[in-house]
């Protein structure tokens, strides 16, 4: 590749990276988050976010700037503003607390 893969991607012809899970691009330049940052936080790399002012965890959903409360606790997710929780990768349930079966 005449411009270096980037985030642990792997040149596998010409101009062509083949990028770790979570980035896209021509270099693997981008990350996507696969549960959205909350609050305005953008995402900054595989399932991270930069956040507000205020506000911190990997979804910017621990803080103050606008108080969304479950019922109990999302133990694989976060707690949406509709007070619902939504699930990680491998995880469901209302409260995320039960493993996806891998077959």
């Amino acid at each position: 590749c005449s411009e270096k893969c980037l985030n642990g991607g792997k040149c596998v012809q010409k101009d062509k990276c083949n990028c770790r899970r979570g980035y896209y691009g021509l270099r693997c330049e981008y990350s996507k988050c696969e549960i959205s940052c909350m609050h305005g936080g953008h995402c900054i790399g595989t399932n991270l976010c930069r956040c507000a002012e205020g506000l911190s965890g990997n979804h910017c959903e621990i803080g103050n700037r606008q108080r969304s409360t479950c019922k109990r606790k999302c133990r694989h997710g976060v707690c949406m503003p509709n007070k619902t929780c939504k699930c990680k990768e491998g995880f469901y349930g209302r409260y995320c607390n039960q493993r996806v079966k891998k077959h």
